[in-house]
Order: structure tokens, then sequence, then C-alpha cells
């Protein structure tokens, strides 16, 4: 039986679920795509772990999936749920600006962060991944790369997405506009055709290289962490970085090649809160998971439950603890090597307590001011709102901009990933002969010298890929991540709560009906706001959307499968041992369990 709020008849499968679960006790995994999922359940069977897993599906995501904005050339928030500590382990998958790339520059020379090769960023997920498998993983370089190397030097069947996105009219011309892009994404001038053998033969070579540095390095008798290393010195040392930041340079770029070798990933402590006895861990700062966090810690004050499932009020509740957790984003989250990022006052709960008497609960705000968490103020001193005008066009999503996977073995750990390569297709190239599609994140980047998210030499922009890890009771509970840009948080608050507080099924809770607002600066250039809209997917009833516009939110619907998200998280119950997750129906996302 549907909830009130839905306009829709029940799923085949539960209130909305249109896909059963999927159930195992020795391993699950979690992908953007058939084959990218099966190539980490893969790795499960040879006896890999969590992390070996992980890696694997990330490398092959890497090749199969640049129409998800994830290439090589991305970046990736990394967690691992370590079963043997019962610690949760996190490492900085964002790479960082050139070093020449001041602020002063892009103001005298441009006057914003133009798009293309002048908003790239050093790659950092091949360096964080292989980090993460070298300390957490038990498996080569050669064996986890080695489905991920067949797909691009043998090829994989184009799968309708990457048919029609190739050939979309905001990629196209990109494509074109780069002859080694050309010559890769458009075999014989055009799109690949549906169901043919799509090849990378340049990423292919890049990915051999690796492999061959591993296994001399493995023949001197180097251990299996150093041979890893020597891999990772490939892409970030060797030959393969000089012709990326050679690339580079022929476009106009500002690197040097210091840009790529000093370039590393550190790992780090996560950042967590609690909520109503379960315990959310994210990455740090330089990724937005932390809205998320704070946008519990406002909500727990309320019985969302008592609400009732997407009802208006709930809703409503929703949403503008978001716009307070986004307002508090632009003003003090950034790069943490960077910014003095007061992350314990933003997550305390007395701050949220403060920031929750901001909410009227009969009426929508445009924009909330910024608080102050390290003097515990609701509102920042001094602070002097400028509203934004009313936009009236559409807002247009990240429909298909970064992936997710998510990864659990037999012993119990558990990996949570959300790899992206912001606008690859859209605005970066092929950088030479490399086959590595660079990212185009370097344009979430401001260019006003008070953002914490200012654009300055080796800094990592804040990016929105975010995941999460949860805990219950200091047991692994789930996996959480989705693709969608400035989304992310909004739809995983969603998908948590109709776990937690409505006590929907992990299927119902991915495909039940979704909001998303935009009453914030979005994170790539121009950073436009679009105050009080709200998208909301057309199953909701229609009573509910008056009742919203009537708070005075400019409420568009987008049809019934509109916020398209691509979850694929995975649940564990600690008394059984049994997995079970599910996959979400707007995107290609697929679960499997064994």
């Amino acid at each position: 039986m549907t909830t009130p709020s839905s306009a829709y008849p029940p799923g085949p499968q539960g209130a909305f679920a249109h896909r059963p679960m999927v159930w195992g006790t020795r391993g699950m995994v979690g992908g953007g795509t058939q084959l990218t999922a099966q190539s980490g359940m893969r790795i499960l069977w040879q006896g890999g772990n969590a992390v070996d897993a992980a890696v694997a599906a990330s490398l092959a995501a890497g090749v199969m999936e640049p129409t998800a904005h994830y290439s090589l050339g991305g970046e990736v928030a990394f967690l691992f749920y370590d079963r043997g500590s019962g610690q949760v382990r996190s490492v900085v998958g964002q790479g960082w600006a050139a070093r020449a790339a001041t602020v002063e520059h892009y103001l005298e020379q441009w006057g914003e962060i133009p798009g293309g090769v002048l908003s790239t960023t050093v790659p950092g997920v091949v360096s964080a991944l292989l980090t993460m498998l070298g300390h957490y993983g038990t498996m080569s370089f050669g064996q986890v790369v080695e489905h991920a190397l067949s797909f691009a030097r043998d090829g994989f069947p184009t799968y309708p997405l990457l048919h029609h996105a190739i050939g979309s009219s905001d990629r196209l011309p990109n494509i074109q506009k780069y002859p080694d892009s050309a010559r890769t994404y458009l075999p014989n001038g055009n799109p690949p055709a549906l169901g043919s053998l799509f090849t990378q033969k340049d990423l292919a070579r890049t990915l051999s290289l690796m492999v061959e540095a591993e296994q001399q390095a493995l023949g001197k008798g180097r251990a299996r962490e150093d041979a890893i290393q020597a891999a990772r010195d490939v892409f970030y040392k060797g030959d393969v970085a000089h012709r990326m930041v050679q690339a580079l340079r022929d476009l106009g770029g500002l690197y040097t090649y210091e840009d790529f070798a000093e370039y590393d990933s550190p790992l780090e402590e996560p950042i967590s809160t609690p909520y109503r006895g379960y315990h959310i861990f994210t990455n740090r700062t330089w990724t937005q998971g932390i809205s998320l966090l704070q946008a519990l810690n406002i909500l727990e004050g309320y019985d969302l439950a008592a609400l009732g499932h997407n009802s208006p009020q709930a809703i409503h509740l929703q949403v503008e603890a978001l716009k307070l957790a986004f307002a508090d984003r632009e003003a003090y989250v950034g790069d943490p090597a960077h910014v003095d990022v007061p992350v314990d006052g933003l997550l305390s709960k007395e701050y949220a307590a403060l920031r929750r008497g901001l909410i009227d609960p009969n009426t929508a705000q445009a924009a909330y001011p910024p608080g102050a968490p390290r003097q515990m103020l609701a509102v920042a001193e001094g602070y002097r709102p400028t509203v934004a005008a009313p936009i009236m066009e559409s807002v247009g999503g990240d429909a298909d901009g970064t992936t997710y996977l998510a990864t659990v073995d037999a012993q119990g750990n558990m990996v949570s990933a959300t790899p992206s390569s912001f606008a690859g297709l859209s605005q970066g190239m092929i950088l030479g002969d490399t086959g590595i599609l660079i990212n185009c994140r370097g344009c979430y980047f401001w260019l006003d010298p008070d953002n914490p998210n200012v654009i300055a030499p080796r800094k990592r922009p804040r990016t929105t890929p975010c995941t999460f890890i949860v805990l219950k009771n200091g047991q692994p509970f789930m996996t959480l991540g989705t693709p969608g840009g400035d989304s992310q948080p909004q739809s995983s608050l969603q998908v948590f709560t109709n776990l937690v507080d409505f006590g929907l099924h992990v299927q119902d809770a991915v495909e039940a009906p979704r909001f998303c607002g935009y009453s914030f600066p979005r994170s790539p250039w121009p950073h436009r706001e679009y105050p009080n809209r709200l998208e909301v997917e057309g199953r909701l009833s229609q009573a509910v959307v008056d009742a919203l516009r009537d708070k005075g939110h400019e409420v568009e619907v987008v049809g019934p499968w509109g916020v398209r998200n691509g979850f694929a998280p995975i649940l564990v119950n600690p008394e059984t041992g049994v997995y079970h997750g599910g996959a979400d129906p707007r995107k290609e996302s697929v679960m499997l369990g064994w």
C-alpha cells in the first residue's frame, strides 16, 4: 500500500519498489553498470577483500562510464570500514590545482574560471585507489586492474547511455573539438553503435605500463605495497605523467611536471555525527559530506516519523534543514589543508539546535544566513542578506554526473565510494595518447578571496562527490552515496531517513519519490542559485505539491523519476550476518549478492 503522499499505485516489490531486494551472506557489490559490479564481484570470488573489489570496480568504471562523468582522470570520495579494528578509514581523493593557479592570475587574465583546460585539476582517483589498495587491500594492482584493462584493450558492448550520451548536443561538440577525444569516442567519425565493442587502446597501454612497472618491482623482490607504488609512479612521475602535462600545456593549461609528481593522497580521519542511535561517517571538508551530517543534526529535533513519509511538513523540514547546512557550506567548508574549517562547531548538537530555531514550520525561506559555529550563534554577526532574484528558467540537473559503488566481503569489511570527473565529456578532453579523460572539477572554485573555496595553488576544490558509511551500535549498518552533484546530500538524506525514520525497506527507500532544492549557490561556475526552487518527482500527489507551494516553495514537477540519482546501498544485519541491498532504477545501477 502506498503512503498517502503518493499519486501512483504500489510497485510490484513494495510500496514503491519495482525491483527486488538482493541478498547475500559472503559478499555484495553495487555499481553503476552491470559490468562494473561484476568486476568487483569477481574479485571477491577470487578471494579479495572489500577494498580489492572496490578498487577493481572503480578502475573498471573509469574505463566504462565516461558518460557518468567518471574517468581515471577524475577524483573519488572513498571510505572503508575495517572489520578488524572496527574503524572507518578515509583517504583524500580530490586532485589539486596547479601551483600557478592563483586568484589574481584568473581575475587578471579571464575574470572568471573558464571551462575546459583552465578548470582542470590533477587527477586524484588513481592515487587514492592505489593508496587504499596498498594499505588495506590484499591483491596486486595487476590483479585488480585485470578487468579494466580487458575492457579498454578488448572492448565492452556499447550500452544505451554510452551510445546516446556521446552523441548528445552537450557532449558531441566538445568531443569533436579535440582530435584525441574524437579519435577515442567517435570511431569512424560517429558515436559507437549500440551493442558494438567500444575499445580504448591508448588507455589500455597506459594501464599496461603501470602493470609492467609493478611486475618489475615484484621481480626485484620488492614488497606488494612498494610494487603498487611503482605502478602509481608511472602515472604521476613517469612517462605517462610527462605526456599528460605536455598535453595540458599545449592546450593552455598552467601545470608543470611537479604539479603531478608532488601530488599525493594522504589518509585522514573521517568526520561523523550520531543520529537516533546511528553514526554517520564521511570524508573531511574537501567534500560536501558535512552538509548531510549538519542537516541530520538539525532534523534530529523533529519527530519525522510522526509527520508521515513524504508529507508536506516532513518534506518542508528536510528542505529547510538542508538550506541551513548549505548556507554554512558556502561560508566555511573548503580544503582543510588550506582552510581552518570549524568542524567541531558545525557538527555540535548545541549549534544544530540554534540553527533549528531559524526554521519557520509554515514558511519556506529563500535563503538562510550562515551561523557562527565558533561563537555558538545561530546567525553570524554582521551578516547582511543578499537574496538573489527569482529565476524562472529551468534549473537543469546533473543528470549523468558521477557514479557510485559499494562492496562488502565475507569478513564484514565494507567500502562506500563515489568516483567522478566533472564534465569530462562536455568540457574536458583526452590527454594526448594517454587515453586519460581529464576532469574539469576546478570550475568549482570561486574567485572571491573571502570564500573558503577560493582558488589557490595546490588547493583542492570542495567537491560534490561525497560518500557515507553508517554504523549502528558500533556495528556496520549500511553504505550510502549517489551520483548527482549538489543533490547528493539531499537525496542521501532522503534515502537514509526513508530507512531510519519512516521504516521503508531498502528498495522502497531507494525508489520512493524524491525532491531536490536549489536555494544555494550551485557548485560549478558561475555558482548560480535559484531561490526557493524545489524539484519534486511527479509520483508525489497534487495535494502534497499544492501544500508545498502554500508554504512558499517554488515547486517544479520534473517527471515520475526526474531526480536522477543512482543509489546502490548495502545493508548489514549484525545479528545474522545477512547482507541485502537495492539498486536505483533511475540509472543503470546494479546490485549483486553472493
